[in-house]
């Protein structure tokens, strides 16, 4: 049985996926399983997968598997790790592309730490949503964080898409918490408090912008508050986690203590996406009284106005196009 399993989570995902199982496929490794996962998408994605996996002559393992309902990439990474068969779990979103000595080169770190690592990173090439390298995404040096307080000093710069977890990591913690999508945050805590994590210094995978995690296809008032009070949960169901993680290893006051500033930013916002009149808002301004006043103020115009904040997001989209191209 293969002791690596390379997982493709793929969701409506049928004008990339083609590109990102090839790449998945040309692994030059040792054989490994590759898990093709998808999240009952209700385009094409599932049928691309299952054709190319049958086309597929090589030394890999495919499997071809589906959520029977769409349980978000929270529940989705809970799938995978159970359905999965390696020791060693190289992660891929189903938008994105591995290099072809992706594996191989985190397999070679893994083995040259004696396997301790229970998280293993790299860098990144930044892709346009039309495909073209823009650049490095360099993540943080993890092997810098040796426990618990060195992240609570400073939680480390990580970017799930080029992520590899053991499965013993998995099995320490359990799943993840339902509404808790931020597993690369979940698991650089979980890693840093027990086997370690480790950094390859160079990019293995092309990370691109504006996929199905960034895709806006509603630009209403209504539409950008409901995209404000998603993101707010899943922040707090991330906070949620980590004390959740914390307990167990009996260090959660020191990891509150670590992100409380983040937490009551978090349910100032709750509260702001909530309001329902502009006497809301003001009391929830006197509410939190910890908080900058004039963070306070910024953000209850932000989300008090949507209007004014769609124009603004939509300015900053402009920019940020001229300065790719």
């Amino acid at each position: 049985m293969p002791r690596i399993t390379l997982a493709v989570m793929a969701y409506k995902q049928q004008d990339f996926i083609a590109d990102a199982v090839r790449s998945a496929l040309a692994q030059a490794c040792e054989p490994i399983e590759i898990l093709l996962s998808d999240d009952c998408s209700p385009d094409g994605t599932l049928g691309m997968m299952q054709a190319m996996a049958s086309a597929y002559r090589g030394p890999h393992q495919v499997i071809v598997r589906r959520n029977e309902t769409n349980l978000g990439i929270g529940g989705h990474y809970n799938e995978i790790m159970r359905a999965s068969s390696g020791q060693l779990l190289v992660l891929m979103a189903g938008d994105d592309l591995s290099t072809s000595d992706r594996v191989h080169r985190l397999a070679q770190a893994w083995d040259q730490g004696g396997g301790k690592a229970d998280l293993l990173a790299s860098h990144l090439h930044d892709m346009s949503f039309d495909g073209r390298t823009l650049g490095m995404v360099k993540v943080d040096d993890l092997s810098q964080w040796q426990d618990v307080r060195d992240w609570a000093r400073r939680r480390p710069y990580v970017v799930g898409a080029a992520h590899a977890v053991t499965r013993r990591l998995f099995d320490r913690f359990g799943p993840l918490l339902p509404g808790v999508s931020h597993e690369d945050q979940v698991n650089t805590l979980r890693a840093i408090a027990s086997g370690g994590a480790c950094t390859v210094d160079a990019p293995l995978v092309h990370y691109r912008r504006g996929g199905m995690s960034g895709a806006i296809t509603d630009a209403s008032p209504a539409a950008f508050l409901a995209r404000m009070r998603r993101r707010n949960e899943l922040h707090l169901a991330l906070h949620r986690q980590w004390l959740a993680d914390a307990r167990l290893l009996g260090c959660e006051a020191l990891v509150a203590r670590a992100f409380a500033h983040d937490h009551e930013r978090e349910l100032f916002i709750r509260a702001q996406v909530n309001a329902t009149s502009w006497v809301d808002r003001w009391q929830a301004v006197q509410a939190h009284r910890d908080l900058p006043l004039a963070w306070r103020l910024r953000r209850t115009i932000y989300l008090g106005a949507p209007s004014w904040a769609l124009k603004v997001q939509a300015t900053k989209a402009v920019m940020a196009r001229k300065r790719d191209r």
